[in-house]
């Protein structure tokens, strides 16, 4: 049985010119020499082009054929396994030549110089280690340095219940921050909840009784700025893709708890006014020091201006006033808001009305540790929108330190500007009121 040929067809080619060559070699003898030369010498040629061929394709398809083990390795390897060909990375400039590698692939990047390397890209990927930042420490963003942790920022959420979200908001105006102001009936001492508006009835033919004019008011507002600030390091920046994303509702929830705070505290000085120190607000005097009774949730809400929009919500804080709220009593002692200690707190409401618990009102005791107002009688203008500025200055510049500035401007006040007297000329009500020392 003959043998198998396992030759390649290259092979078989070059065979069959060599034949092809040794017939004409044979036809050629008794040629003179000079030509046999020549023949000879144009064999050699084509046997050597054959031959260089041949060499050039087998280091192609060796190339190739390493090429296709590493990938099809590369696929199997379990992912973010470390293996023995791992790069390994100690931060740009510990190792020899470090600190020109970066400058090298920084510039190479382009965009400007604001490409990203594809050094950090690996060790994003963690595709290589993250050793040797020294620069950073774990409060300041180091501890965003390893990939196996998780991409969430753990952190405690806010209350995401905002006063602002209450507050009545004026119409932006063109300019934005120009003044803005429009009237009001002043409805300040007798002149009541009408604003001095009377009516009277009269026989036939009598002369009506003469009355004042309504009097009107002016309620002005002006946007103030207010800045928010915070640091980034460039080494956190670089190496965190998250930042951004992070950032943001973290400044969003300390606008909103900066303006909460403002909405009741401010003195209206280059800030909101506050309807704390509104000349509005009634307060109660409590029962008994340093308590919350139920005959001081009925005086107040007997204070309570009806009329007019708007809902009432009481203010307290959740750690002093609980407490007072889960033992809260009637007058024969039997507990009326939590009557046992098996369905756990209550709904958060108080004889009808939402509770609104929150971090800066008082604590039990002091003035304005319950309050009961209707927030439709506080307003705000926005002015101009929030812009962001970006400043690393030549301090900053050394450090590698970026300071960033959110700006924006608006104002708030509680438009009512004094307790109303209801028609009977002596008793007061307002949509604002607290409860203060005995």
């Amino acid at each position: 049985m003959a043998e198998k040929d396992e030759r390649t067809d290259q092979e078989k080619a070059l065979e069959r010119v060599e034949v092809q060559l040794k017939g004409v070699a044979d036809v050629l003898e008794g040629v003179p020499e000079t030509v046999k030369e020549e023949v000879d010498r144009r064999i050699q040629e084509i046997s050597g082009d054959v031959k260089a061929f041949k060499e050039e394709r087998d280091e192609k398809i060796g190339a190739l054929e390493t090429k296709l083990t590493a990938a099809i390795q590369e696929r199997n390897a379990p992912a973010g396994v470390a293996t023995e060909t791992r790069e390994e990375d100690y931060g740009y400039g510990n190792e020899a030549g470090g600190f020109d590698e970066m400058i090298a692939e920084v510039r190479s990047t382009g965009a400007g110089g604001m490409g990203v390397p594809e050094r950090l890209l690996k060790m994003h990927k963690g595709e290589i280690e993250r050793r040797g930042l020294s620069t950073l420490t774990g409060i300041g963003g180091g501890f965003w340095m390893r990939p196996q942790f998780s991409n969430e920022l753990l952190q405690i959420p806010p209350n995401q219940q905002w006063l602002s979200s209450m507050i009545r908001n004026l119409p932006a105006t063109d300019p934005p921050n120009a003044e803005f102001t429009f009237n009001a009936f002043d409805q300040s001492g007798s002149k009541g909840i009408y604003g001095g508006v009377a009516v009277y009835s009269s026989k036939e033919l009598d002369d009506l009784s003469e009355t004042d004019y309504p009097t009107l008011m002016k309620v002005s507002f002006k946007p103030e700025k207010t800045g928010v600030f915070w640091t980034v390091s460039e080494e956190s920046s670089a190496n965190t893709p998250q930042m951004g994303s992070m950032m943001q509702p973290l400044i969003n929830g300390a606008i909103l708890a900066y303006r909460d705070n403002k909405i009741q505290t401010g003195t209206g000085a280059g800030e909101f006014k506050g309807f704390a120190s509104s000349p509005a607000m009634i307060t109660v005097a409590r029962s008994v020091a340093d308590e919350v009774n139920y005959i001081d949730l009925v005086n107040m809400i007997s204070r309570q201006m009806t009329n007019g929009g708007g809902k009432f919500v009481w203010l307290c804080q959740r750690v002093t006033m609980l407490p007072q709220l889960m033992t809260l009593t009637n007058g024969a002692g039997q507990l009326i808001w939590a009557d046992n200690a098996r369905d756990g707190i209550p709904s958060p409401t108080l004889a009808g009305i939402p509770i609104f618990f929150n971090e800066i009102s008082p604590t039990l005791g002091d003035q304005g540790d319950l309050r009961l107002v209707n927030l439709d009688y506080y307003m705000r203008k926005p002015g101009m929108g929030a812009t962001l500025k970006s400043d690393m200055g030549i301090l900053g510049f050394k450090k590698g330190e970026e300071t960033l500035k959110v700006s924006y401007y608006d104002d708030a006040k509680p438009w009512i500007t004094s307790v109303l007297t209801l028609q009977d000329g002596t008793n007061t009500v307002s949509p604002f009121i607290e409860l203060t020392d005995a």
